[in-house]
């Protein structure tokens, strides 16, 4: 199989940075608050980012779907979305978020988090990435996200890359106090069927392209089907089956939007045995054809 679409980032920070106006700052590193974009559709379709971004709820009540799960996030919650992870913003009128990204690139040659580097094993694991903030947090948080924005935007500062080094890190610390306040006993904290899921979302990720059996995740994990089904609907109130066709609707919807996949090429890389099949199986779960989807973009 082909996979240059499963590798090639969906959304990028250079993407962020021109939608909003910015595209001389690069693609390393934006702050962006959600009013400022423009000219990106994709924001309200499932999508890839190439990034970590921090996103911090500023107003309103933001509801989105992250690795296929629901969330609903309000002011002064944290959210962080992860590299690779497909994710998808529900339009809601009073949700406005702010959110700080940046790549591994940057984030490695940050030096002073090195001393805390096992506070930020958060950011390459499977935990919550949802975090309910006291005001006083969200609001240093905000500030820092601010700060950070003046100086990478401050080409004409003379010691530039300094102060952001700096100021990035002053970031970090604060988010590593946060994550250490919140989550340094999340292990504990999971239960089995949590620790079910989580394996069942990472193994879901690795393997749906050609295995959509609830067998075959049970066998991985070690636990027959009717287990794993009685968990999964307890945690997240769907169902294995759902939780693997939304993951193969959400990656047909990315690849629809590929210009140069016909639907074909579409069917044949989700491992359907002919058009004809992804096409029943599309509509059937989102009540239009692929084809008006790749046509009209609304899904």
């Amino acid at each position: 199989m082909n996979d240059t679409f499963r590798s090639v980032p969906i959304l990028s920070i250079g993407e962020i940075n021109s939608s909003s106006g910015k595209n001389t700052l690069g693609n390393e590193f934006h702050v962006t608050r959600s009013s400022e974009l423009s000219g990106i559709p994709k924001y309200e379709k499932p999508v890839k980012g190439d990034h970590f971004v921090f996103l911090l709820a500023l107003e309103g009540k933001t509801n989105m779907t992250y690795s296929l799960l629901d969330y609903e996030i309000v002011k002064n919650d944290l959210f962080i979305l992860s590299p690779g992870v497909i994710h998808q913003f529900h339009t809601e009128k009073d949700g406005e978020l702010i959110g700080a990204g940046f790549t591994k690139d940057f984030f490695s040659g940050s030096l002073i988090h090195k001393k805390h580097s096992e506070v930020f094993n958060i950011l390459f694991t499977d935990n919550d990435p949802h975090f309910k903030l006291s005001a006083a947090e969200a609001e240093t948080l905000h500030q820092l996200m601010l700060m950070l924005r003046n100086c990478h935007s401050d080409k004409e500062h003379a010691f530039q890359d300094d102060v952001m080094f700096h100021a990035f890190n002053l970031f970090m610390l604060e988010a590593a106090a946060i994550f250490k306040k919140h989550r340094c006993d999340a292990v504990s904290r999971f239960t089995r069927k949590e620790e079910l899921l989580m394996c069942f979302l990472k193994l879901l990720s690795e393997h749906f392209y050609t295995q959509r059996s609830v067998q075959f995740y049970a066998d991985k994990i070690f636990v027959t089907p009717k287990h794993l089904s009685r968990a999964i609907k307890e945690v997240t109130g769907k169902t294995v089956g759902q939780l693997i066709d939304e993951m193969v609707i959400a990656e047909a919807r990315i690849l629809l939007d590929a210009p140069s996949l016909t639907i074909g090429d579409v069917a044949d890389r989700l491992n359907f045995s002919n058009q004809f099949f992804f096409s029943k199986f599309f509509k059937n779960h989102t009540g239009i054809s692929p084809s008006h989807f790749k046509m009209n973009g609304a899904c």
